[in-house]
């Protein structure tokens, strides 16, 4: 009975998703595919999973797919969705952004991270489009000012909320809380968007305009290493010495959460099996052996790029994951914090480790103390930061 019944639910989910609607509106989902088996599907099937994408990119694409194609009598399914907003800056919406938009008619976007809504507790944005290909040069589009200043007694009268339904129909009106304007559509093939409303969009066009990209003067940027089997590599400096491992073969640990108010916070160490540029030999090492050797099983069959293990590829099994040893060749290393409300670059002097959660900025080789504060000092500025906030 259970088959038969699970038969006959399949049949009636595949019969009402086979259709095509005169209006399709929802809410999806805000997360990620955990299961890499469905992600991959996912995958498969939509072409705007990107990255470790968020399930806003299929169901965007679904969406509009549920909805009426264009008819002979030029009538089309139309489309309404409230999702998270992380697609318009972070990586993983770029395809959704700069392959599947443009093809679709996308009628406004409408920014209500500042709105008070039930439930919601991530920052959100409201789409809605028609089942047709792109049928204007604009997007009336709805920008973020000022959100609601406490929790409204009733949502529906929140003034944010209030002042989305009152502006959105009245292009060029601006309140204390939006602004409302009809913006080329062409912008929104771009990735980031910036909706930000009070003039920031047109602040970032005039910081863009005069900027130099840091990779100009930047010999290299990105993730330092990762262990991939942090319970074994990291502990207190102590617990390192005790077992005979000493020198070079500890480093200091950064990582993104000790990075705060332009300092980092000292006391995280790691082993570090290398010495002048390449991995030592732990048969050499009787204080690494001591201390990698009762975990060798666990490193031993860490996964790998190829989805094999280290034994099963070979690999010395007392190394890191991943490592860009090239990166030690200068002391001086401005870093950050991966994940953080503001910015925190600072320099470091040398000695140090760097983990994925603090990535780092490396300059010209010849590169002084005065080249790098000069840069700490853009990248920690209130402009920075206002730009970083419009694009990450």
């Amino acid at each position: 009975y259970r088959h038969a019944f699970a038969a006959e639910d399949l049949a009636a989910t595949n019969q009402i998703l086979a259709r095509k609607y005169a209006a399709v509106v929802g809410n999806p989902p805000y997360i990620a595919v955990k299961d890499r088996a469905v992600s991959a599907l996912y995958r498969e099937r939509f072409s705007s999973c990107h990255g470790k994408y968020a399930l806003v990119a299929p169901f965007c694409e679904r969406f509009w797919a549920l909805a009426k194609p264009l008819d002979r009598t030029l009538r089309a399914g139309f489309v309404g969705l409230i999702v998270g907003n992380a697609f318009m800056k972070r990586s993983f919406g770029k395809k959704l952004v700069q392959v599947f938009f443009p093809t679709v008619h996308v009628t406004h976007v409408i920014d209500t991270a500042g709105a008070y809504i039930p439930g919601h507790g991530t920052p959100t944005a409201i789409l809605f489009g028609q089942s047709r290909p792109p049928a204007s040069e604009v997007v009336r589009v709805v920008m973020g000012i000022k959100g609601e200043p406490s929790t409204p007694a009733n949502p529906a009268n929140g003034i944010v909320w209030r002042a989305i339904i009152e502006q959105i129909d009245v292009c060029g009106s601006e309140s204390t809380w939006i602004s409302v304007a009809d913006l080329e559509r062409t912008i929104f093939s771009r990735h980031p968007w910036s909706i930000g409303g009070g003039g920031v969009s047109e602040l970032r066009d005039a910081i863009e305009g005069e900027w130099s990209t840091l990779k100009r003067i930047a010999d290299e940027i990105g993730i330092f290493g990762m262990t991939n089997a942090d319970e074994v590599m990291l502990a207190p400096k102590h617990a390192f010495q005790r077992q005979g491992v000493e020198g070079d073969l500890i480093r200091e640990l950064v990582v993104g959460d000790a990075v705060r108010d332009w300092s980092h916070q000292h006391g995280q160490y790691c082993a570090f099996p290398y010495r002048n540029g390449t991995l030592c030999s732990i048969d050499h090492e009787p204080g690494l052996m001591r201390w990698f050797w009762p975990y060798r099983t666990v490193l031993g069959n860490r996964a790998t790029f190829s989805k094999d293990t280290y034994f099963g590829e070979g690999r010395p099994w007392w190394e890191w994951h991943q490592i860009g040893l090239r990166r030690l060749a200068t002391p001086l290393t401005i870093t950050l914090a991966f994940v953080a409300t503001h910015n925190h670059f600072i320099l470091d002097r040398g000695g140090s480790v760097f983990n994925r959660s603090a990535p780092i900025v490396k300059l010209k080789s010849d590169a002084g103390d005065d080249e790098h504060f000069g840069i700490l000092g853009l990248l920690n500025s209130s402009t920075a930061c206002f730009w970083f906030k419009q694009v990450l």
